[in-house]
């Protein structure tokens, strides 16, 4: 994929500095420019259902990970990152609902919310878990 049809390039600025968290960080960028190059190349709808599937996926897993980090040290804001990512889970089923039913224009949606989400909940909501929990020397 070249820089052109990414839509975010993974940089040093949305570590986290735990790399098992940070490598799910990387997928969802992966997923994110995936579905951007598709969009680009005018096959967004070709990609949409197998994209959604990666999400839930990704949900599932990426958000069980960060949970069980944040409850093992007993990170505070733990609630509020929860509901953050059950949000995500609900938007991301309302677009898998609104796909399957052939509503227009999903796909472009779904990228804006995806860019979105990559800017507010990494770089604000990920970074107060990660100084965090890097200072309990989690890597």
């Amino acid at each position: 994929m070249t820089v052109a049809t990414q839509a975010f390039r993974w940089t040093e600025m949305y570590k986290v500095n735990i790399e098992v968290l940070d490598r799910q960080h990387q997928g969802l960028f992966d997923t994110v420019n995936e579905l951007n190059a598709a969009l680009a190349a005018g096959e967004g709808d070709t990609v949409t259902a197998p994209i959604l599937r990666k999400l839930v996926e990704y949900a599932q897993t990426h958000f069980t990970s960060e949970e069980a980090l944040m409850r093992k040290y007993n990170f505070c804001g733990l609630v509020a990152h929860k509901a953050e990512h059950d949000e995500f889970a609900e938007k991301v089923g309302r677009f898998l609902r609104e796909f399957k039913e052939g509503k227009a224009g999903v796909p472009v949606a779904l990228l804006m919310f995806l860019k979105s989400w990559l800017r507010e909940h990494i770089l604000v909501t990920d970074k107060a878990y990660s100084s965090f929990l890097n200072a309990r020397g989690v890597r």
